[in-house]
């Protein structure tokens, strides 16, 4: 017999590979990947304009407008926790602080060899961007964070890696000084308890107390997945020219989720694919 709230409290990091694709149809895609001894890879994020002139940019007064972005050569991931994110929010949610800042020395076992290696591994990605209306039409758009694909684990346990996922989203003005921000995870496997007493599917961000399971400030419940293949949906009306939206998301694997399984090696073999994709069109009123 084993206690089951001391395995669902345990600790383990597992490192896993965060790479990119672009699909057949020039979505920029995101994928999560277990580590197997591959390659690094990219981050990416897409804008398509219609009958409007919207923007990506990576700073704020830069003139470089773009409708794709990308990251070169990201590190491999391990997990990591939220406890480490909170104290620190206005330094994730700036332009200065780069997308290797969650980046480290680790040293690991590669299970293919059998060797022990010391690499740079990521505890969490962060990317900031900027939306702007460049031209001259007040404009709307929405921009998805979607699950497009995913494979279990092949070492007969069926473990997905969207099972700890954690993605953080800010959205704020770019003079606001505010860091406003929600964290979104797959719905919890058993019910949790939010403040109003109410049971709920939604999961802990990290951290929990196991005498209750019940929200607190201390241990707060994440925003749920808004579907099976969606994270999140953000919508932005009456955009008018020149107004610019911040965006920084950050990524990482939830080492205290209930799902990650401690007792048991990181899910051999799962893949999980997401995209990043910014639909921009003329404002319903203009």
């Amino acid at each position: 017999m084993y206690d089951k709230l001391l395995v669902r409290k345990r600790r383990r990091r597992r490192i896993a590979e965060l790479v990119t694709i672009i699909s057949s149809f020039g979505i920029a895609s995101l994928v999560i990947i277990s580590f197997l001894g591959r390659s690094v890879g990219t981050f990416t994020v897409s804008l398509n304009n219609s009958e409007v002139n919207l923007a990506l940019i990576e700073k704020e007064n830069s003139t470089a407008y773009s409708t794709y972005l990308r990251i070169n050569e990201s590190a491999k991931f391990i997990e990591h926790s939220y406890d480490f994110f909170k104290y620190k929010l206005d330094v994730l949610d700036d332009e200065e602080t780069p997308y290797t800042y969650g980046e480290f020395e680790h040293t690991y076992l590669d299970k293919t060899t059998g060797q022990i290696k010391t690499g740079t591994c990521l505890e969490f990605l962060k990317y900031t961007f900027y939306v702007k209306n460049v031209g001259s039409k007040t404009a709307s758009y929405d921009m998805k964070i979607n699950i497009d694909d995913r494979t279990r684990s092949d070492d007969n346990t069926g473990r997905s890696l969207d099972d700890t996922l954690r993605v953080m989203v800010f959205e704020n003005e770019p003079d606001s000084g505010e860091h406003n921000y929600l964290v979104y995870a797959k719905k919890a496997a058993e019910n949790n308890i939010d403040k109003d007493g109410n049971k709920t599917d939604r999961e802990f961000i990290s951290d929990f107390d196991p005498s209750s399971n019940r929200e607190t400030d201390k241990y707060p419940l994440a925003e749920r997945f808004l579907d099976g293949n969606t994270i999140a949906q953000y919508n932005v009306s009456n955009f008018i020219k020149n107004e610019m939206r911040r965006y920084t998301i950050v990524i990482w694997l939830e080492g205290a989720d209930p799902q990650s399984k401690p007792d048991i090696d990181y899910p051999e073999g799962a893949t999980l694919k997401l995209g990043v994709d910014i639909s921009a069109h003329e404002n319903a009123n203009s």
